[in-house]
């Protein structure tokens, strides 16, 4: 194999080196990767639904009821009436009424369940190929000696 110097370089100098050409090679690769977004939004609410029910509840109360019985034969009942005599009996009456009350009955509880799936990723890529073609001189096709095989990639 023989290489030409350029003009001006001298043999045995740095210049001396055969120039050098460079092509960089790209490829696709698969570099799976995840993101957290926002799929969704969940406002919880209690709200107050009305519904009329009718029940049947016996209800109690005291009413006073007054006899008037004649003295008859009773002990004590001679006596006679003065003002600093005066007697006071109180009765207490009593009735019931209506309460309705609000009970709890069950509790509700929210929250958020990560839930976890392998999943397959398949994705075409791509990849670049460099190929040399030989380009024979008017020298190295009287010789019939290439330099390198016509058609070779990398």
């Amino acid at each position: 194999m023989t290489t030409t110097n350029p003009e001006g370089s001298r043999p045995g100098s740095h210049d001396d080196v055969a120039p050098v050409a460079e092509v960089v090679r790209s490829e696709e690769q698969l570099r799976v990767r995840t993101r957290t977004e926002v799929t969704g939004r969940v406002l919880v609410r209690k709200r107050v639904v009305s519904q009329e029910v009718t029940q049947t509840v016996t209800l109690r109360r005291e009413e006073l009821v007054v006899e008037e019985l004649p003295a008859g034969d009773q002990p004590g009942t001679t006596a006679a009436l003065t003002d600093t005599d005066a007697e006071e009996i109180e009765l207490v009456l009593h009735e019931e009424r209506v309460v309705v009350t609000s009970v709890p009955v069950e509790r509700v509880r929210v929250r958020v369940h990560r839930v976890a799936e392998e999943v397959a990723v398949s994705e075409v890529l791509r990849r670049e190929r460099i190929a040399f073609d030989v380009v024979p001189t008017a020298t190295t096709a009287a010789t019939g000696s290439p330099t390198t095989e016509p058609g070779r990639q990398h």
